[in-house]
């Protein structure tokens, strides 16, 4: 079978979801899991923004986890929640199995996602 014949996929639909990424300040909420924290729950402060980032530090379940928080962003989008309120929206809910657990009063703001990335990943902030 030569290239030509391989089959080829493509997205027909994906569900709307926020912006990846800012230049503004964000507010953010760690992510836990039985004690461990796998990554950063963030929101923009001032436009339609919001992603997880995971800690490189949490391995796979980090990665994992990822995947549920697409998942809810985007139902948060469809729903009509602004990216603050899906930020808000599951603190203090019970853990999920994937996508961990948000204690509430937790949120924290940092000036830009680059600072947040580098804590995700164990750098120094710039």
């Amino acid at each position: 079978m030569s290239r030509e014949d391989e089959p080829r996929f493509r997205t027909t639909f994906s569900p709307e979801s926020y912006a990846r990424t800012t230049d503004s300040a964000v507010r953010f909420v760690p992510v836990g899991m039985g004690g461990t924290v796998l990554g950063y729950l963030w929101a923009s402060t001032t436009d339609e923004a919001a992603k997880y980032v995971a800690r490189r530090d949490a391995g796979d379940a980090g990665v994992n986890a990822g995947v549920a928080w697409v998942q809810r962003l985007r139902w948060a989008k469809a729903t009509g929640l602004t990216p603050l309120q899906a930020l808000r929206h599951w603190a203090g809910q019970p853990e999920d199995t994937r996508a961990g657990r948000i204690d509430p009063d937790t949120e924290r703001v940092l000036p830009s996602l680059r600072a947040l990335e580098d804590l995700a990943a164990d750098r120094p902030r710039r």
